[in-house]
């Protein structure tokens, strides 16, 4: 995946974002000026995927925070 940042033509002041799905960087880039045909691409960087210890295995979203499950 990766994010694109673009303006688009009628207002070029405004930096949005968008994702596409994508093998490489250089298709990704073909992929965007195709979806985002009216727009002018700024940029595009890849989403890197989540390391493995920064995930919360059996953890629970209670009271507003985490809470990690006792086992």
């Amino acid at each position: 995946m990766y994010t694109v940042y673009y303006s688009e033509n009628e207002s070029p002041d405004v930096t949005r974002m968008g994702m596409v799905s994508a093998p490489s960087e250089a298709i990704a880039r073909r992929i965007a000026e195709m979806q985002f045909s009216t727009s002018r691409i700024l940029g595009i960087s890849e989403l890197s995927p989540p390391e493995a210890d920064t995930r919360f295995p059996g953890a629970r979203f209670i009271g507003g925070r985490f809470q990690p499950v006792l086992q």
